[in-house]
């Protein structure tokens, strides 16, 4: 079928998907909502028997969790020099499931720059390059729901990310609605293996070297009550240690810092 055949009103979820009309679906969907089951889509995965596989909006507090791991992922990611390639549930990637090609976006991910930085053109702007797979990824969910019960999510760890061939090592089950994470690595002889880990700051140990989510900025993202601020009255000028600056308050300085001297912005 071509892509101008495809009515996204009445898509057949029996029938297979090329790569390229599974392109199209979720380009099209940037400027349409779907409605599948009751529930709104805005997003696709595609199965190993290349279906596709639609991914309802997650609700305020999930995607502001997501949001949340994402800043403390990329300060990391910068104040360590990694420069590696942080993605959302917008950006899949192809796995290989059991032979088969599957995309799958989780919710966060991480690619060491090492890796994106071999990537093909066609590798990096479509799904039709050779597949690659980060090295950590992150699902987050109300895992006593209905529609993404822990079983489901468990199961698309353990067969999917982690399947054979992945270059999945770390991966983070985090349900902040019931305030539980649990953890997926792999063992020396490469099966994934997962333990539950308390709602207390998790470390991303040889894989992500020097990375810990803090836990309590999820609970304040999500938290309905106001923290206290100092107000802006309240802050000192401060001096760059590096260049002698001086700035009004204490978030324009770690601007300052961050583009000048920690992250060294390259200049044209």
């Amino acid at each position: 079928m071509s892509k101008a055949k495809i009515d996204l009103a009445n898509l057949d979820f029996n029938r297979t998907y090329s790569f390229e009309e599974f392109e199209f679906v979720n380009e099209q969907l940037k400027t349409r909502t779907l409605e599948v089951n009751g529930q709104p889509v805005n997003l696709f995965d595609l199965d190993a028997n290349r279906k596709l596989v639609p991914m309802p909006q997650a609700t305020h507090c999930m995607e502001v969790t997501v949001a949340t791991i994402v800043g403390e992922l990329y300060n990391w990611n910068v104040q360590t020099r990694q420069n590696g390639d942080i993605k959302t549930a917008q950006g899949g990637f192809d796995f290989s499931v059991g032979g088969q090609r599957t995309i799958r976006a989780p919710d966060v991910s991480f690619t060491p720059k090492a890796v994106s930085s071999q990537l093909t053109e066609l590798q990096r702007w479509s799904f039709q390059g050779r597949p690659f797979t980060p090295t950590f990824v992150v699902e987050v969910g109300d895992t006593e729901s209905s529609t993404s019960t822990f079983g489901k999510l468990d199961d698309k760890f353990k067969r999917e990310y982690f399947a054979v061939g992945t270059s999945v090592q770390l991966g983070w089950l985090i349900d902040p609605k019931n305030s539980r994470i649990w953890v997926y690595k792999r063992n020396q002889h490469g099966n994934v293996f997962r333990h539950e880990h308390a709602w207390d700051d998790v470390n991303g140990g040889n894989i992500l070297l020097g990375f810990k989510l803090k836990v309590w900025k999820i609970e304040e993202a999500i938290s309905q009550a106001s923290p206290e601020l100092p107000s802006l009255e309240s802050d000192e000028p401060v001096n760059c240690p590096k260049c002698g600056m001086t700035f009004p308050d204490n978030y324009t300085f770690m601007n300052h810092y961050e583009d000048e001297h920690a992250r060294q912005q390259r200049r044209a």
